[in-house]
């Protein structure tokens, strides 16, 4: 059974991705899997697009992909994501709204099941709590599923032919970067990578995970990356500069 290297919400932040793309790069993976919102907030969606499709082996539709792909903008759509999704759509070509919409939902890859957000009724809930993480469980299979969405490296168990509550699930949130995880034999696990290109846990350095289904390992990454850059560009792009400020505290 191979190495899977998580990737998720890149969020149009190009040098992040570039910087986690070269570590991956040196890591030993069989697959690179992208858990969604290439798009959204950053100053390079496009670029991003493209390298993602270039490189990795499966792409999950994120929430702020799809809404690029749409004429409305989400109705839970913060001002900030409003005006970001507008400039993300002017900066995205005929092909990449192709690509993008042949992105799926729900994939699998070697008995890990791969969603954007929850597994459950609500697909883009966000999996922070055991609570939510047992609305997920409820709609994943047996064996292990890989998300994103909440830009917090996270992982979620359950025993295997349990019903999921609340009471028997075990949580651990935000995970401790560059720290070996056994994932225990006879349950279903619920893992996050946390945020490429806008990690949310206080620490700003981009986020990526591998899992080892042979050993049943994870383990989480940080990877330093140009911010400068970035924030350049989200300045140049006339995004708001609450974008960039948020990227130096990984809030």
């Amino acid at each position: 059974m191979p190495r899977l290297a998580l990737i998720s919400d890149i969020h149009g932040n190009l040098e992040a991705l570039i910087a986690v793309l070269r570590e991956i790069d040196g890591s030993n993976v069989d697959h690179v899997l992208c858990l969604g919102d290439v798009v959204g907030y950053g100053p390079d969606p496009g670029p991003c697009v493209d390298l993602i499709s270039r490189v990795c082996d499966k792409v999950i539709l994120g929430n702020h992909d799809e809404a690029a792909l749409v004429d409305e903008t989400p109705v839970n759509f913060n001002p900030t994501a409003a005006h970001s999704l507008g400039v993300t759509r002017s900066l995205l070509s005929d092909h990449h709204f192709e690509t993008i919409a042949n992105w799926p939902m729900r994939d699998e890859i070697h008995g890990v099941q791969l969603a954007h957000a929850s597994f459950g009724a609500r697909p883009y809930a966000y999996v922070l709590n055991k609570r939510v993480a047992a609305e997920s469980f409820a709609g994943l299979d047996d064996g292990m599923g890989a998300f994103g969405h909440t830009h917090m490296p996270a992982m979620f168990a359950c025993p295997e032919g349990e019903s999921p509550t609340m009471d028997i699930i075990r949580g651990s949130l935000p995970m401790p970067s560059d720290v070996l995880t056994q994932l225990p034999v006879g349950e279903r696990v619920l893992l996050n990578p946390g945020s490429v290109g806008q990690p949310r846990d206080r620490n700003p350095d981009a986020s990526w995970a591998l899992l080892d289904t042979t050993d049943r390992t994870f383990r989480t990454r940080r990877v330093v990356y140009d911010i400068d850059t970035t924030e350049r560009k989200i300045r140049e792009r006339g995004l708001p500069d609450f974008l960039h400020e948020r990227l130096r505290v990984g809030a």
